[in-house]
């Protein structure tokens, strides 16, 4: 029989906290923690040890409710009265990372999206690394902010001409004056734009999600001590610290990229906006056709839009009887040919979306309810649900062996438009096969914003199935058309030309030809603000359980009549799907602060009262997702 031994546990005794000395003897921090309404500062004693290295920016480790948790100091003070406060365990780094302006930004964002200031942290300052960090230390901090009052302006961009190169020039005329950022929508532009400015031999950083880790806080530790004052990157740059900054750059404001996926989705255009409230820096939106956000406050006069006074030859061919290419659109693209390289560019990827019956036309569905697609040529018919191959199809109503192809995906334009041009070289650029390299000859079909780029522009840029794009659904249809149509439009060499394959009788192609989008924007504003839509309205987005939903919609249509809530509040819904059902609230701009407000105490007390929260998007990219 074996005998057990008996083991006494050693535990060390807490240091006691040193007395606070210095001038400050208390820091007023925001705790992480995964609590909706622990949002107000706390605060805690800076032990006597830590007196010289708690600073405004610092983040630090606390005791909050039986455990220690990361905490971010927003102010220092020194308080008549110490009793009862506990003290901060350690500084967890030895450089403040947050500068107070960006504190103060961070401060007004979560009031705008009604959310805990960590979830805005997470984004706004990238992940320590601390044999990173341990390099910089010792370096001097050069980092200074400006005040003032900066310019606001819209810099359409012309066609013809490389908007790296065109954007590029703008960063080396402003970096004369001071620091710059500059926030694209993505990781390739970021890309191009930081071997540009190497070639002009600009000193920079970059930051964006596609480096890794080390080389992201290393960037963002370079700026912040302010050894670079030209910054580049994607969405959660536009809270970088540049020092001196005195001119923002933002290129495509709409995108779809600039709205945060994560909680509370906020969106880089109203945060920088927000930041210039604090640093008086000139901002400039650069793009070629402005969101329809950014052309209210142009219409407003709140913005500067400076056009491009450029033309484009743009030639319409109507689709009769479902072609992919019209008969008389074919001679001059051959012409093009000739000249150089031409551009297609498709809606959609695969071969065929959807399959129909030759016969009886029944769309062809999987048992598990999901469309039948073709992804190649010579692929089998598949499920776009659960990837069920089907070798030997077959219509389940008339038993007919004749699919026939629907929707038109990359690979069949690909396929047909090699039988329209025997012989030319082609090239298919998609998401999952992104074509880089400069295209100097040939075809190139690609889906939106993949297109590769020419050295001398493209021969001609045809969009095929124009009225697929312009049909859409989606709130921000506009916005996106617009955007696709002139970005891809400007490829075009200066004697080439724009095809579009769609109706006729459509603004954009006059927006196209004169180079000016403003006069199908205001009529898209009108419309809006006819139906009280954004950007005429703040709009809330709330997703609950079905049941909840229905009761939270009738004690705000009651709050409404009792004029706790605004007047101008319209409750849209509940839209049900499944167990969950959303709930849409729009309120005039004006009113958008209080609604958001009493949204945020809603939340507050459901979170105090333990309950689940539900999934909240303030001024959304879209309603409709």
């Amino acid at each position: 029989m074996a005998t057990g031994r008996l083991i006494l546990k050693r535990e060390l005794a807490a240091t006691p906290p040193v007395a606070p000395s210095g001038p400050f003897t208390a820091a007023q921090v925001w705790v992480d923690v995964s609590v909706y309404h622990l949002d107000s500062t706390f605060t805690y004693l800076i032990p006597g040890n830590l007196a010289t290295k708690v600073k405004v920016g610092s983040f630090v480790l606390v005791p909050f409710n039986g455990r220690d948790v990361t905490a971010l100091v927003v102010e220092l003070s020194a308080p008549e009265s110490l009793s009862g406060l506990k003290s901060i365990i350690k500084v967890i780094g030895d450089i403040a990372l947050v500068t107070p302006v960006i504190i103060e930004v961070i401060k007004e964002a979560s009031a705008r999206y009604a959310a805990h200031p960590f979830d805005i942290i997470r984004s706004a300052i990238p992940d320590r690394a601390v044999a990173i960090e341990k390099r910089y230390l010792g370096q001097s901090d050069l980092y200074r902010s400006l005040s003032g009052s900066g310019k606001r302006t819209y810099l359409q961009l012309p066609p013809y001409k490389s908007r790296t190169e065109l954007i590029a020039m703008k960063v080396k005329e402003f970096s004369q004056d001071g620091g710059v950022l500059i926030i694209l929508p993505d990781t390739s532009e970021v890309g191009r734009l930081s071997a540009h400015l190497t070639a002009l031999h600009i000193d920079h950083s970059r930051v964006d999600s596609a480096q890794a880790k080390s080389e992201n806080f290393e960037s963002f530790l370079k700026a912040r001590l302010g050894a670079v004052k030209v910054v580049i990157g994607t969405r959660s740059a536009v809270f970088s610290p540049v020092s001196e900054l005195k001119n923002v750059i933002i290129y495509n404001d709409g995108s779809e990229h600039f709205y945060e996926r994560r909680s509370p989705g906020w969106n880089v255009r109203d945060i920088a906006l927000l930041r210039a409230r604090h640093e008086g820096f000139h901002i400039s939106f650069a793009g070629y056709t402005p969101s329809t956000e950014l052309a209210r406050l142009i219409d407003q006069g709140w913005i500067q839009f400076k056009r491009s006074k450029s033309k484009v030859r743009v030639n319409i061919f109507p689709q009769t009887t479902g072609e992919l290419l019209p008969s008389r659109a074919i001679s001059p693209i051959k012409g093009a040919l000739a000249k150089g390289p031409v551009l297609f560019i498709v809606p959609l990827k695969g071969y065929a979306q959807a399959i129909r019956c030759a016969q009886c036309k029944t769309i062809s569905r999987c048992e598990c309810g999901g469309a039948h697609e073709k992804k190649t040529l010579s692929s089998p018919i598949s499920c776009n649900h659960c990837l069920k191959t089907t070798a030997n199809w077959k219509c389940i109503w008339c038993k007919s062996e004749r699919p026939s192809m629907q929707s038109r995906g990359i690979e069949r334009h690909a396929h047909e438009l090699g039988l329209l041009f025997p012989g030319v070289a082609t090239v298919v650029s998609t998401a999952d096969h992104r074509i880089r390299s400069a295209i100097s000859r040939g075809i190139v079909i690609a889906t939106p914003e993949l297109a590769p780029l020419s050295p001398s522009g493209y021969s001609a840029v045809v969009i095929l199935e124009g009225n697929r794009f312009l049909n859409q659904p989606d709130m921000r249809a506009g916005d996106r058309v617009r955007e696709m149509f002139f970005s891809h439009a400007a490829l075009v060499s200066s004697d080439g030309f724009v095809a579009l394959v769609q109706d006729e009788g459509h603004l954009i192609a006059t927006s196209l030809t004169t180079w000016n989008p403003m006069p199908a924007i205001a009529r898209e504003l009108e419309e809006r603000a006819t139906l009280s839509l954004p950007p005429y309205v703040r709009s809330i987005k709330l997703i609950m359980d079905s049941g909840e939903i229905t009761r939270l919609e009738k004690a705000l249509s009651q709050a409404r009549e009792e004029d706790r809530i605004p007047p101008s509040t319209k409750i849209l819904g509940p839209i049900h799907n499944g167990e969950k059902a959303a709930l849409i609230l729009t309120v005039d701009v004006a009113q958008g602060d209080e609604l958001i407000s009493t949204i945020h105490e809603f939340m507050r007390r459901r979170s105090v009262a333990k309950k689940s929260l539900p999934s909240l998007r303030i001024d959304p990219y879209s309603l409709s997702h």
